[in-house]
């Protein structure tokens, strides 16, 4: 593995990003901080009562996991659609997709996990939503995903919530899926063959053992990110013998291939 590539990404090692309206952005995967080239990740906040400014992404599509907190998440090509979104919902932003999302609780925030598909985004703000049509002629529509609606399955290895997928909404080049791994437990070794892989601690604690003798073992616990490139020997283990350890987790390909 490329030396300036770094996996771990510790709380206090994030990348603060521009801000949009009242919402700000703290990178956990990205190129400043893991040299990542095709996967970003970050952490949203949204303030009691406020809302990021309404906008479009020209160049990516997005996958949103809702951590905490409840919303509106507005949308449409007039930005006429209002679905409430919560904690375990997720979110699906294509290209050229309106929206806004606003934080409806007056004492809490709401915090958004954020991926996408490429290192920078192009962000078109759109300042008069009265000019909407007039000014963005072509518009793709964003997809809620309840946390009753996401693609359920069951292993050995434990639960998997698949929320943004081509199953779930049509997504062609971002993934996002929560995993609930068993106490004491592990994946089996593998490599991804041609994607890159951004993962979020959501809770617990465990390993990630890495390298072609596995023989890099380093302790991850909860708000830790994960930065997994591409033919990259690696698994997870959950050393709690009592709780899951609880992953979110992106990548820039629907596909999953492993070797």
């Amino acid at each position: 593995m490329n030396k300036h590539v770094i996996t771990i990404i510790r709380p206090y090692e994030r990348y603060t990003e521009i801000s949009s309206g009242d919402m700000t952005r703290i990178a956990g995967v990205a190129k400043e901080t893991s040299n990542s080239k095709n996967i970003h990740l970050a952490v949203a906040e949204i303030p009691p009562s406020k809302s990021s400014s309404p906008h479009l992404h020209l160049n990516c599509e997005s996958a949103i996991y809702v951590l905490a907190g409840e919303g509106i998440f507005v949308s449409g090509k007039k930005l006429d659609k209002h679905n409430k979104i919560k904690a375990g919902d997720f979110i699906y932003v294509p290209t050229d997709a309106p929206h806004k999302p606003i934080n409806i609780s007056n004492k809490n925030p709401l915090l958004l996990l954020v991926a996408r598909n490429q290192p920078t985004e192009i962000v078109q703000e759109i300042k008069d939503e009265n000019e909407l049509l007039k000014n963005f002629k072509q518009h793709n529509d964003c997809t809620v995903i309840h946390s009753q609606c996401t693609e359920n399955k069951s292993s050995e290895i434990g639960k998997v919530n698949i929320g943004v997928s081509k199953n779930t909404s049509n997504s062609k080049a971002i993934y996002m899926s929560k995993i609930e791994l068993s106490p004491g437990i592990s994946t089996i070794p593998h490599k991804h063959s041609d994607f890159e892989t951004a993962i979020f601690i959501n809770s617990g604690k465990g390993l990630f053992i890495s390298n072609n003798k596995l023989d890099s073992h380093v302790s991850i616990s909860k708000e830790d990110f994960i930065y997994i490139p591409e033919k990259f020997n690696h698994k997870l283990s959950n050393i709690d013998s009592n709780n899951s350890l609880s992953l979110i987790i992106a990548r820039n390909n629907t596909d999953h291939n492993i070797l």
